[in-house]
């Protein structure tokens, strides 16, 4: 159909409606408003039909044994705007059900506005995606750093201006100043300070800080019935308390908390509103999540002005301790080493950048840590073969729980597998920053997204068994999923293995942009565990249907997920 045809057919639809319709019969100002209307409709309808034509024929087409194989963009209903709308609103849904629609096996394009994006739910191209050293997270970081940070709109052009990579050395070209490297700077000091040496000390801390919020919540002698029982109306807020109070003091220093006692009150309702910052809603919109976020931030810059005074920030050095209670961990003295040296960085952006911190290091270990106890205590059998290897790590002695002998625990290990697994929803993102990428016969051009699901790969039947790992349906727990035989000579003996499904489970992303503080999340939910199930009996509530309990998808794709709804349960100390 011409323009000049589907301009006649529009006129004769609006006289047909026109004298018909009671509308036009007593507001005359109706009249030019149904051409319009019924314009856009059409211009719709066609965009729709022509871009589903295009891309069935692109899809049908066996292209395998190219060199240079197409890419068919997914069909869209609004030209110019084409599947913005649909990414901002439910990235998560729109995406996995593209991917459940069309298969997994092949890319996919989609648009956001004048944006090229590739979707990919493929191990094999994940993997090669990871490989490739022109991927960047700027844009990502910048998004963070705009819309979750809230930095201010002077300060955007400094972190804009770094295009010098992530790597120690710059990038050829670049002409960022070493000391305003502030992408280098956020990454190498993770990378350092949240592994070994490190790690094992920032653990051994956040262990005794979680202990000792868990003891001041369940005194000695003060149960609720004569058995010794502590009843408390929601499990994952009793472990946001205890676990996000204990990585916050382990990694920012006591002080922080001493000086703000309703500090984690507020970060929790703050934490509460993450879809609501990165889908970048302005402040009159939702004002109480400005203001939420807004006390946080002055929380953190109220302790960064007491510990500037009273606490010395350049003590990183080998001989220096792991830890003091005004500044903390050598990690956050080191974030706030560089942040000095960037006069862009005022107080202020300092304290949100560390809001920052504080985000990242609770918003997925507390949910994570929520998840692993609770299907134990769906579970008894499970609950039981873990406290069994928890008996392992524990000193007949004096209690104490050997770190590494949890860590090196296959059953709990596979457990918190599991659970990334099915409880962590992320968009993996890339810009292809420095050079056309090319997997498979495809190319992603220079200044185009990559956008990897987890849920697409998470949940792919196919592609698991594919890897050799079938089990039960994705859909449900399996703790013992990413077990396997630990050698021939004793098939029974198990092990917790990764192997094969490179590309199959990221819920830490990948490749050199992988999450810096996985190890440390990993040993902090098993600890949580440990220490829990080594001194406490749980049980839920009578009546409680764990099963019942379900991810709260709203939160999908910014992280760990919570629950949909609370957990009644009740503790006590063992005998």
């Amino acid at each position: 159909m011409d323009y000049f045809t589907q301009g006649n057919t529009v006129l004769a639809l609006t006289g047909f409606f026109s004298g018909r319709i009671p509308l036009f019969q007593s507001h005359p100002w109706a009249y030019p408003v149904l051409p319009i209307a019924v314009s856009l409709l059409a211009l719709t309808l066609v965009t729709y039909v022509s871009s589903a034509v295009r891309f069935r024929h692109a899809f049908s087409v066996d292209d395998s044994n190219k060199p240079s194989r197409q890419m068919p963009v997914v069909p869209y209903w609004f030209p110019g705007l084409y599947h913005g709308l649909s990414l901002l609103l439910d990235p998560t849904g729109f995406l996995y059900d593209l991917i459940n629609q069309y298969g997994w096996e092949r890319p996919l394009r989609v648009k956001a506005g004048p944006i090229d994006c590739t979707l990919t739910a493929n191990p094999s191209h994940i993997q090669e995606i990871f490989k490739s050293r022109f991927l960047s997270a700027k844009s990502i970081t910048r998004i963070s750093a705009k819309n979750l940070l809230d930095i201010p709109a002077g300060v955007m052009p400094f972190y804009d201006a770094d295009d010098s990579g992530f790597a120690s050395e710059p990038r050829k070209g670049s002409q960022t100043a070493q000391h305003n490297r502030i992408l280098y700077h956020q990454t190498h000091s993770a990378q350092k300070f949240l592994a070994a040496p490190y790690l094992g000390p920032l653990a051994e801390r956040y262990l005794h800080f979680f202990q000792a919020h868990v003891e001041n919540l369940v005194p000695v002698g003060e149960g609720e019935d004569e058995d010794g029982w502590v009843e408390f109306p929601d499990l994952y807020a009793f472990l946001q308390t205890t676990v996000a109070g204990a990585n916050v003091e382990a990694m920012m220093g006591s002080k922080l908390l001493e000086l703000n006692p309703g500090l984690m009150a507020h970060f929790w309702r703050a934490k509460s509103h993450a879809p609501t910052y990165f889908r970048g809603w302005p402040r009159w919109l939702v004002p109480a999540a400005f203001r939420e976020r807004e006390r946080v931030v002055d929380a953190i810059e109220k302790w960064h002005a007491y510990a500037f005074e009273h606490g010395h920030v350049e003590t990183t050095g080998a001989r220096d301790p792991d830890w003091e209670p005004v500044f903390g961990s050598r990690y956050a003295k080191a974030r706030l080493q560089y942040m000095l040296q960037m006069k862009p960085l005022t107080a202020r952006v300092r304290a949100q950048e560390d809001w920052g911190l504080m985000f990242g290091a609770n918003g997925n270990t507390a949910p994570s840590a929520f998840w692993y106890v609770l299907e134990a205590l769906r579970d008894p059998s499970l609950a039981s073969r873990l406290s069994a290897e928890v008996a392992r790590c524990v000193s007949a002695d004096d209690g104490k729980i050997n770190i590494d002998e949890v860590a090196a625990q296959p059953l709990m290990e596979s457990a918190f597998m599991e659970v990334l697994r099915l409880r962590v929803s992320i968009l993996v993102s890339r810009m292809v920053d420095f050079g056309d990428v090319n997997f498979a016969g495809y190319t992603i051009r220079r200044g185009e997204m990559v956008f990897m699901p987890t849920d697409g790969v998470h949940f792919s039947e196919e592609a698991w068994v594919q890897a050799g790992r079938p089990g039960k349906p994705l859909r449900e727990f399996d703790a013992e999923r990413f077990l396997v035989s630990s050698s021939e000579e004793e098939p029974s003996r198990m092990k917790c293995s990764a192997e094969g499904l490179a590309g199959l489970w990221i819920p830490f992303g990948g490749g050199e942009r992988m999450c810096p503080g996985r190890h440390l999340a990993k040993l902090e939910i098993l600890l949580t565990y440990a220490a829990l199930f080594s001194k406490y009996d749980l049980e839920l509530e009578v009546g409680v249907d764990g099963g019942s309990v379900q991810c709260d998808m709203k939160f999908a794709p910014f992280g760990a997920l919570p629950p949909n709804r609370k957990v009644p349960f009740r503790i006590r100390r063992k005998h």
